[in-house]
This record gives C-alpha cells, structure tokens and sequence, in this order.
C-alpha cells in the first residue's frame, strides 16, 4: 500500500479551510465595494450642501459677524466712567446696559462648519484601500521559500502598512511603480491560506474604518440638517431659514449702529 507523502496529506488537510476563507474573502470585498459606494454618496450630499451653504449663508454670516464686531469696538472705546459705575443705576455695571443681546449659542453650533467637510477627490481612501490591498497580496512574505526574498517583502511590507497607517497613497504608488510585479508562479495551498488569512484581516479592519466614517459624517450637523431638509415631513428650503435667521440678526445690529451715529453702510465696505 502506498503511503501519500507528509505534503500531499498537509495540502489535503488545508483543502477545505482554503474554500471557506476563499468565500469569506470573497463576501468581505462585496461587502467593503457596497460600502465605499455608500461613502461615497454621502460625501457627495454632504459636499452638495456644504457648497450651496458657502454660497447663500456664509455672506450673510460673514456681514453679521463684521456689524458684531463693529458695535462691540464702538461700545468698548466709549468706555466706563474711571468708577466703573453709571450714576442713576443702581449697581448695575456699564457694560450690562449697553452689551448687546446675545445670540443663542444653540442655533451657531447647529451651523455646518465652511469649510468643506468632504475630501477634495471622494475616491482617495477607496483608491489607497485597493491598492494596499493589491501590494499586500503581491508582497506577502508567505508567496516565496527563498529566505533573501521573504526577508526582501518582510521589509517591504513593513513600509506598506506604514504608509497605509499613515494614509500615504504616494508612497503607496512609489513602491507599486519602484516594485513591478513578478509573473510567478501559482502558490501553494499554505501559502494561499496565509495570504487569504492576512486579506480578511485587513479587509476586516477596513471595513471597520469605513463604517466609522460613514457613521461620524452621519452624525455631523451639516449632514442631520442636510437629511432633515429631505425628510417627507418636513421638505422645505432649510438655507431660506437661516437666510431669515441671518438677515433678522443683520436688521437688529444695523439698528443698534445706526442709534450710535454710525451708518451700516460704511462697516459693509469694511
């Protein structure tokens, strides 16, 4: 009776763990490709409503602030009496009679920031994911038997993930162009087995990330006002509120100005 060799039996034996995490891979990159797509749709709302923000309420803002800072300059160089005191008001200090209302701080923390929350090119975490991905499988040290080449992608790997920690997509790019790939050929079942294994953990991990990032900008003001304007119940024009709010604001410090001999007209081209 023949016996099977101690490698043909260990291959055998990895069969079947090789096709379960070939599947688990497999679900894990649909699953990561469905929510990149997702990722990238809400930062395109998000940046659709941080531009038109920036183009409708941001002025209105910006003059706002200018007649604020205005009145409070005019107020300051006015001055106290050297006691501190106003005759005729009863221990009230100066500033209580002549500090303009406060604003709700409630209604500037539920404005979306200026600046646009969106990256500059959507796709740039989608492309440094992919191509993490595809230098890990190329430089995974468990591809070669040769001792000078695992040390050689052991090193390589080592600045792959450092740039991918870092979010590097240059050096990313710098070592797929510096390091082509080989054509080799096909790995071994243990080997094939490590590298899947070393794949779902990362796949894992990025998908952890991009679920995270999906729920902060789900949770950002700009996006709750941005979702709220949409909702069935209450579709309506959320930037002519604010609009209002500003402009009602604006009426209010032109007239404080105006009773201090100081023409609104003239802060404006300040």
């Amino acid at each position: 009776m023949k016996k099977s060799s101690p490698k043909t039996s260990l291959s055998t034996s990895v069969r079947p763990d090789l096709d379960g995490v070939r599947a688990k891979v497999q679900r894990r990159r649909e699953y990561l490709d469905l929510l990149e797509t997702e990722l990238g749709n809400t930062r395109r709302a998000l940046q659709e409503f941080t531009d038109v923000y920036n183009r409708r309420v941001a002025p209105l803002e910006k003059q706002r602030a200018r007649l604020r800072q205005m009145l409070d300059e005019i107020l300051a160089d006015q001055g106290p009496p050297a006691s501190g005191w106003l005759a005729g008001r009863r221990g009230k200090p100066y500033a209580a009679h002549n500090q303009p209302p406060e604003e709700p701080a409630s209604e500037q923390e539920r404005l979306p920031a200026k600046k646009p929350l969106a990256a500059k090119d959507p796709d740039y975490e989608r492309k440094l994911r992919e191509l993490f991905r595809q230098l890990a499988k190329r430089y995974h040290p468990d591809v070669t038997h040769n001792a000078a080449e695992k040390k050689q992608q052991e090193e390589i790997m080592a600045l792959i993930n450092q740039a991918y920690m870092n979010k590097d997509l240059e050096t990313l790019e710098t070592v797929a162009k510096s390091h082509p790939a080989k054509a080799g050929g096909s790995l071994g079942p243990e080997a094939e087995f490590a590298r899947l294994t070393l794949e779902l953990r990362q796949l894992d991990t990025m998908i952890f990330e991009v679920e995270n990032t999906i729920r902060e900008l789900d949770l950002s003001p700009a996006m709750q006002m941005h979702t709220e304007s949409k909702t069935e119940r209450n579709r309506r024009d959320i930037f002519a509120d604010m609009e209002s709010e500003y402009r009602a604001r604006i009426s209010e410090l032109e007239e404080q100005l105006l009773g201090l001999g100081v023409e609104p007209k003239d802060v404006s081209r300040n």
